[in-house]
């Protein structure tokens, strides 16, 4: 009898090797299948866009802001063209403005610098401060709502990534969330609801959803501009 379950146990055992090694294979698997990035590809083809679509994530899962608030890569018309915004969500206390960072390596910024610098093993890289950019976003949509007195836009800096962030002079206002422990909830929990945007909120978002993801030809005449003004 032993030397029948030994030569049992010896007939099968690679089949259950085999299968004890599979069943972790198919798990990742089928956690992939069930994934956004498996459900979205586009929403992932770039370092941007995957850092967009995880700052939408967060605000939709974690801080339950419903879906059809959220407007996506929003070009608003200047006087030299456009400007895009990564996220906008238009709530009953103020439009909210998201600039997505989604870096590796080491990011030395100071807020009152206008230029910021990545380091990636010995190359760097400099970039426009997200902080200039709200600013500029926050000053380009009030004279878009010129009409709009007094309209409440508030800043956000999201920051994903693996990347290690070493800012200073970061002021409150400009809420640069996770590495200095600010947390959107936080920060909208502690604001007031605005009068403005109940009187406003239908026709702010009606103005802003038809520039949301437009065509390439707006994306296209976007870049040229950048190219002019730098």
């Amino acid at each position: 009898m032993l030397d029948f379950v030994t030569a049992f146990i010896q007939a099968f055992a690679p089949i259950v090797a085999l299968i004890l090694f599979c069943l972790p294979i198919i798990a990742i698997w089928r956690a992939y299948k069930n994934s956004d990035q498996y459900k979205n590809p586009k929403e992932y083809r770039t370092k941007g866009s995957t850092g967009e679509r995880l700052a939408y994530l967060q605000l939709v899962n974690d801080y339950g802001v419903p879906e059809k608030q959220i407007l996506r890569n929003v070009y608003i018309p200047t006087k030299r063209g456009t400007t895009e915004i990564d996220l906008l969500v238009i709530s009953k206390k103020g439009i909210l403005i998201f600039e997505c960072k989604n870096y590796s390596g080491n990011v030395y910024g100071d807020g009152n610098r206008d230029k910021w610098i990545q380091y990636l093993g010995n190359t760097k890289n400099y970039f426009l401060s997200p902080v200039v950019q709200n600013k500029y976003h926050v000053a380009q949509l009030k004279e878009y709502f010129k009409d709009i007195k007094d309209l409440p836009v508030i800043p956000f800096v999201v920051t994903t990534g693996n990347a290690n962030w070493k800012l200073k002079n970061i002021k409150p206002e400009d809420n640069v969330m996770y590495w200095t422990g600010v947390r959107f909830g936080d920060v909208y929990n502690s604001l007031e609801d605005s009068a403005i945007m109940k009187a406003n909120i239908n026709k702010i978002y009606g103005a802003l959803k038809k520039f949301e993801r437009p065509d390439e030809e707006v994306k296209k005449a976007h870049i040229e501009s950048l190219k002019r003004h730098k």
